[in-house]
């Protein structure tokens, strides 16, 4: 019984990171739909497009926050498990979904032009492509990090405070993306422990940990909207207080078994972040082309067909030979082949 018992407590203390990386993609969405939106009909859908301003400070500071928190084993573990995990794992999505991307964009018609030439293959090595960044990004913090692992968490820290306060914009994505994020992964690696603490203080305490979370992102709302988050020590701090508000307040929607939906999407991140922008792009102009003008109704449309879609694609090719779309074959593998496990997701780096 009290093995039973330790078992439920463990999945309950690590049960809401799933539903964590789940919000995180839907904000992801929502927010790239909401301003393809806002392009098509010439002006921002009015509810969707305050909550993307919203949520703007901590929707990637909480993906990679989430990222980095079992990302210690992979720092200190063997270094080919490393390679394999970490840089070929990644390597093998960003170039496949890359070629696919760009060539989609150059391939198929479009009235206002995608702007994209055979050139951006070529770029694809040192220039990520739209939404591609982060899973390039994601590797190199890895690298980083592991040729870093012996010097002290302060100093690493500090070095990546430094970063973020240069605010880069040198016009080269991975160099740009790299100072300005780098913070939240190691703030994910070295204070895992303190993230875990705080969602176990909210789902012990969940009417002070719902007080807390709703305090947070109402301080967030209040400097987003007020124009001072331009302030850069203030968006360093709305990225903590966001992500924090969220890691609360899903912990507890878990603990009270109301985050099954996020849950449920968060386990499936990695195909819905290679492979929305077909849905979400598709959705969108033929909803416009219908005379749809209603710039919210069509962003929520978008946004939903973006994130089920890429699931339902994973579902019909998972076991034919176009599973290697979303599963990585054997011949890209530096370890051996193992049975492949439906729940592997982004911040894991495993399959």
């Amino acid at each position: 019984m009290a093995g039973a018992n330790a078992a439920i407590v463990s999945k309950q203390r690590i049960g809401w990171i799933d539903a964590a990386k789940g919000l995180t993609i839907i904000l992801v969405v929502m927010e790239h739909t909401t301003f393809g939106v806002q392009n098509a009909i010439g002006h921002l859908p009015l509810a969707f497009g305050a909550i993307a301003e919203f949520a703007m400070p901590f929707r990637m500071p909480l993906f990679f926050l989430v990222a980095g928190l079992f990302a210690q084993k992979a720092l200190f573990g063997d270094l080919r498990k490393f390679v394999d995990g970490k840089i070929v794992h990644f390597a093998y999505f960003y170039v496949l979904w890359s070629i696919i991307q760009i060539g989609i964009k150059i391939a198929v018609p479009h009235e206002g032009g995608w702007q994209v030439t055979y050139v951006d293959l070529l770029m694809i090595p040192i220039q990520p492509f739209a939404v591609l960044w982060f899973i390039y990004t994601l590797a190199l913090f890895f690298i980083v990090l592991r040729l870093l692992r012996s010097a002290r968490p302060f100093f690493i820290f500090f070095f990546a405070v430094a970063l973020y306060f240069t605010q880069l914009d040198t016009g080269w994505m991975l160099i740009d993306e790299f100072a300005w994020r780098f913070v939240w992964f190691v703030a994910g690696v070295y204070g895992a422990q303190q993230i875990f603490e705080i969602a176990d203080w909210a789902r012990a305490q969940q009417a002070k940990g719902i007080a807390l979370g709703l305090l947070l992102l109402a301080s967030v709302a209040s400097v987003v909207f007020s124009h001072l988050i331009d302030v850069r020590s203030l968006e360093l701090l709305m990225g903590f207080a966001g992500g924090g508000a969220a890691v609360m307040l899903v912990s507890i929607l878990a603990a009270k078994g109301l985050a099954g939906p996020l849950t449920f999407v968060g386990k499936h991140s990695l195909y819905i972040f290679l492979s929305f922008f077909l849905p979400m792009a598709a959705t969108r102009i033929v909803m416009v082309k219908l005379g749809f003008e209603n710039g919210d109704l069509i962003t929520l449309v978008a946004t939903g067909i973006a994130v089920v879609s890429p699931i339902i694609a994973y579902k019909l090719l998972e076991k034919t030979p176009l599973s290697f779309f979303y599963i990585r074959p054997d011949a890209f593998r530096l370890t051996a082949p193992r049975e492949f496990k439906p729940n592997v997701v982004l911040a894991a780096g495993g399959d």
